[in-house]
C-alpha cells in the first residue's frame, strides 16, 4: 500500500523516461538521406557518367586528345600553356556531369513532393514527428547544396583519376605529351568551377522553389503545368497587347547573372601565341558584380516565398 501511495503520489517516478529529442541537425541529415533512398537517380546517374567517361579515356587506346605538339608552335612558353591545356581538358570532361545535374534536378524538384501523395507514402512520413517545414526545407536543400556540392565533389575526384590516365597513357606512349599538371593552376580552376555553381544555386533557386511549389499543388500531370504556362503565357501576351515582357522575363531569369558574369570578360582562353589556364577566369569574371546583383537576392526572397508556400500545400494537402 505504502509503494502505491508513493507512487501516486509521484506519478513522475513510475512514468518512462522519454527518449532525448534528436538534434535539428541529425533529423535534416537523416530527411537528406531519405531523398537520395527514395531517390537514387540523383547519385546513379552521375556516377554512371563519371565511369563511362573515365572508362572512355583509359579503355580507347587508339583514342587521342585532338592537340600536337605543333599546336604550341609560336607559343612562348610551351611548358605553360601545356599546363593550361591541361586545366581546359579537365573542365571539358565534366561538362557532361553538369548537364546530367541539370535534368535529374529538373525532374527531381517537379515530382519530389507530387510522388510521395501519388504513393501514399505522405501517410507514413506525417505519422513520424517531423514537420512539413522541415521536410520541404530538406528537399530544398538537397536540389540546391547537397547535389551541386556532391557533383563538384565528384568533377573535383574525376579531375584527379583522368589526370593519372592521362599521365599513364603519355608516360607508356599511348599519348603524345602534350599536357602537364600543376597543383597550383588546379587548385585556381577548381575555385573558379566552386563559384560558378554557388552562383548558378542562387540564381536558380526561385526556379528550383517554384517547381516543388508545383509539385506540391499538382493533382495530376505536374510537368505539363510547368511548362505549358511558360508557352502560352507570351503567346497570349504577344497577341493581346502585342508585348513581350513576359518572354524577356523568362529569358532573363534563364541566363540574366550570366551575362553579368561575363560583362566586360576575356574569356578567349586560346589564341595564336598563348594558352590561359582556366584558374585565370578568377581575375576577369565579375564574380563581386555577379554575387551583389539585386536581382540575384530577389530571386532568393521569392524562393523563400515559394518553399512557405509549398509547405502550406503539403500540410493541408494529402489526397487523402
Amino acid at each position: 500500500m505504502n509503494s502505491t501511495f508513493g507512487a501516486a503520489a509521484a506519478p513522475e517516478l513510475a512514468r518512462p523516461a522519454l527518449p532525448p529529442a534528436k538534434p535539428l541537425a541529425g533529423t535534416l541529415f537523416t530527411l537528406v538521406r531519405r531523398e537520395f533512398w527514395e531517390h537514387r537517380y540523383l547519385w546513379l546517374a552521375p556516377l554512371v557518367v563519371e565511369g563511362l567517361l573515365l572508362t572512355l579515356f583509359a579503355v580507347l587506346g587508339h583514342g587521342h586528345l585532338n592537340i600536337r605538339d605543333e599546336d604550341f608552335h609560336g607559343v612562348q612558353d610551351v611548358e605553360s600553356a601545356k599546363v593550361a591545356a591541361f586545366t581546359i581538358v579537365q573542365w571539358v570532361a565534366t561538362v557532361p556531369l553538369w548537364l546530367v545535374m541539370f535534368t535529374t534536378l529538373s525532374y527531381y524538384t517537379l515530382d519530389c513532393l507530387y510522388a510521395e501523395r501519388k504513393d501514399r507514402s505522405i501517410l507514413f512520413w506525417k505519422s513520424l514527428p517531423v514537420s512539413d517545414g522541415l521536410t520541404v526545407t530538406s528537399k530544398l536543400l538537397t536540389a540546391l547544396v547537397v547535389v551541386p556540392l556532391g557533383i563538384f565533389a565528384l568533377a573535383l575526384v574525376g579531375d584527379l583519376l583522368l589526370s593519372g590516365i592521362i599521365g599513364v597513357r603519355m608516360a607508356t606512349g599511348n599519348l603524345p605529351a602534350v599536357v602537364a599538371w600543376s597543383t597550383l593552376e588546379w587548385l585556381r580552376a577548381e575555385v573558379t568551377l566552386l563559384l560558378i555553381v554557388v552562383l548558378a544555386a542562387l540564381w536558380y533557386a526561385p526556379v528550383a522553389g517554384a517547381l516543388m511549389l508545383i509539385s506540391a499543388a499538382a493533382q495530376r500531370s505536374p510537368f505539363l503545368w510547368a511548362t505549358v504556362p511558360l508557352l502560352v503565357a507570351p503567346l497570349l501576351e504577344r497577341i493581346a497587347i502585342g508585348s513581350h515582357h513576359v518572354w524577356d522575363f523568362i529569358r532573363y531569369r534563364s541566363d540574366g547573372i550570366w551575362h553579368t558574369l561575363l560583362e566586360g570578360a576575356d574569356l578567349q582562353l586560346v589564341t595564336h601565341d598563348s594558352v590561359r589556364p582556366l584558374g585565370s577566369l578568377l581575375q576577369t569574371l565579375n564574380f563581386g558584380r555577379a554575387f551583389t546583383d539585386t536581382n540575384l537576392w530577389l530571386g532568393v526572397a521569392a524562393t523563400v516565398l515559394f518553399v512557405w508556400l509549398a509547405v502550406r500545400v503539403r500540410r493541408y494537402r494529402d489526397d487523402t
